[in-house]
């Protein structure tokens, strides 16, 4: 089922034979590209639970000691674009803290920065200039330079993503020209790579000569066998049953901290989890300015799991008054928020997904949002009903293997670049526990129930009375 804002079989064969062959930069990866494109790459494979709206490209290379990587391109007419560094640490990608958000990227003289709040979105020209310097970070951040991230001097394999989230309505996957035109103006950023001594290299020369392209797919930080040791362990919880672990009967959403703490923990008791390590930076190839939530679910529990919070408002982008985008950026206490359905660890796939502006809210705000299979949907969980729904895989787990649960669900949210000026925002979760304390109306309550149970509560479910999806960036709700 396509909503708006989906992207077309046209649009992602448009932005796979544009920006496929970049010599640096590897994709376009998400998940339409893997579903829709008749013979994708290994790399395109979405297997660390994407986003549905989402456009990733991904480098591999590792710099010179004394050497700078500028990256000279236009921001794209998106909601969301941002750069970030990584490094392979115990399985999985760790964010090295050296990371650029759009509105973090000044713009090149003449140019305008399309994601400060008050700018013009739609303007041109629109570019920017990036360096990465073979470099520590200065231990005071005032003397950072502009416009630059630091790759440390030690040396080795550096991961950066290049993430574009939404792009406008009739522009291609990556937001850098009209699907629908042969030819287009912009693209992924040029690259110039500057030795210590002042030799200069660029585009295929210089990816050449310190890329590491990538020949499979990204690994899981989880095989199959490690996951159904961990469902069978019996250290786990003895609350738990290798029937449902580690899905609980009251389910609660809690905010993900790190593979070990979040995924490893769920299967332990409370006391034991909360002697694991909490803190520290992103790993799993997320995204350091993004807030994520999960839930981890099984049907045997219920078929249905209904799931109601206060919607976090944010700059609807997408269409604009000449449905070609918004023109003025607004303020907003997110830059973007949306909810995926999950297959296990070791798939990492996803099957279904909702972005902000596709998810209908009442007049308070509040959102309904039901997961169920697709023969499990209530009838009236519609967006006529003021109800949004969002399937739950019919493979479960999603492992090739005997031992897959079918059973099994996750869904997980992105709270994408949250305003400090939010006091209800995820990011002032400091410590497991607080989620419901700190984010108030906003922090997601879900429920398990039957299709039955969910159709007696009529044509206006949890007394939605005001269906309204779009912008709600101009007024956002009153916190209550």
């Amino acid at each position: 089922m396509r909503r708006l804002g989906d992207k077309s079989l046209e649009t992602v064969i448009r932005t796979d034979q544009r920006y496929g062959g970049h010599p640096f930069f590897q994709g376009p990866r998400g998940w339409p590209y893997w579903n829709f494109l008749e013979y994708p790459k290994p790399i395109q494979d979405p297997n660390l639970w994407p986003d549905m709206q989402s456009t990733y490209f991904l480098t591999r290379f590792a710099l010179p000691s004394g050497a700078t990587l500028t990256l000279r391109g236009p921001y794209p007419r998106a909601r969301y674009f941002k750069l970030a560094l990584y490094k392979a640490e115990h399985g999985t990608f760790v964010s090295i803290g050296e990371d650029l958000a759009g509105w973090d990227i000044a713009p090149d003289p003449g140019s305008t920065n399309p994601f400060v709040p008050g700018n013009y979105r739609l303007g041109e020209p629109r570019d920017y200039t990036v360096s990465i310097l073979a470099e520590d970070p200065p231990d005071d951040p005032k003397f950072r330079e502009a416009n630059t991230m630091y790759g440390g001097r030690s040396g080795g394999d550096l991961q950066m993503v290049l993430r574009i989230y939404l792009s406008d309505q009739g522009s291609d996957g990556a937001g850098w020209g009209p699907w629908a035109s042969a030819v287009h103006k912009y693209g992924l950023p040029e690259i110039e790579l500057t030795y210590a001594d002042g030799t200069r290299l660029s585009g295929a020369e210089a990816a050449a000569a310190i890329g590491k392209p990538y020949d499979a797919s990204l690994t899981q930080p989880f095989t199959a066998a490690q996951w159904e040791a961990l469902v069978l362990s019996k250290d786990n919880d003895p609350t738990h049953s290798p029937a449902t672990a580690p899905a609980r009967k009251d389910p609660n959403w809690v905010k993900y901290w790190n593979i070990r703490y979040s995924i490893l923990g769920s299967f332990m008791t409370p006391e034991e989890q909360a002697k694991l390590p909490y803190k520290g930076p992103i790993d799993g190839g997320g995204d350091p300015d993004t807030q994520y939530l999960f839930v981890q679910l099984s049907r045997l529990f219920g078929p249905v799991f209904v799931t109601r919070g206060k919607m976090p408002s944010f700059p609807d982008t997408y269409s604009g008054a000449a449905e070609t985008g918004l023109e003025i950026m607004p303020e907003a206490q997110t830059q973007y928020f949306s909810i995926v359905s999950c297959e296990a660890a070791p798939s990492g796939q996803i099957v279904d997904g909702l972005s902000d502006m596709q998810i209908p809210v009442d007049e308070e705000g509040n959102y309904t949002i039901v997961y169920s299979r697709k023969e499990d949907r209530p009838s009236n969980a519609t967006t006529e009903n003021g109800v949004a729904w969002i399937e739950w895989s019919p493979r479960g787990e999603g492992l090739d293997t005997p031992q897959n649960r079918t059973e099994f669900g996750m869904l997980m949210m992105r709270i994408m670049a949250p305003s400090s000026d939010w006091a209800e925002s995820p990011a002032k979760i400091m410590k497991p526990g607080e989620g419901a304390a700190v984010m108030g109306a906003y922090y997601p309550r879900g429920q398990y129930m039957t299709k039955e149970d969910f159709e007696a509560l009529g044509e206006t479910p949890f007394r939605q009375s005001d269906t309204r999806t779009g912008d709600r960036s101009a007024a956002p709700p009153e916190d209550k």
